[in-house]
């Protein structure tokens, strides 16, 4: 029974622990989407004035980051071992999003 009481009063403290923190969990979380957000952005941004530049057609630019975006979904995906749920969905997503930037050069 004494172990029984002590695995209880362990898991009120960490439900306590987690209801007091929860607003900066919420708040970490979209800080840390909104900074990975913008540094994609700005990395795109870069890319395609550095290919602009060069002279490249925009439809060469949605065939050059479509082919770089599905190569690194299906590299992602078949890297799955020991990636968790997340990095799978978001190399799916990198996949789809290189499908459709393919299929706009087309």
């Amino acid at each position: 029974m004494d172990s029984f009481r002590t695995a209880k009063l362990a898991r009120k403290k960490r439900q306590k622990w987690w209801s007091h923190h929860i607003p900066l969990a919420y708040a970490f979380l979209t800080g840390l989407f909104i900074l990975i957000y913008l540094s994609v952005a700005f990395v795109d941004r870069l890319v395609t004035r550095s290919l602009i530049t060069l002279g490249v057609s925009p439809s060469g630019m949605n065939l050059i980051l479509g082919t770089a975006s599905c190569g690194l979904g299906i590299w992602g995906i078949g890297q799955r071992k020991g990636l968790g749920t997340g990095w799978v969905v978001m190399f799916v997503w990198c996949l789809l999003g290189g499908v459709l930037m393919l299929a706009k050069a087309f």
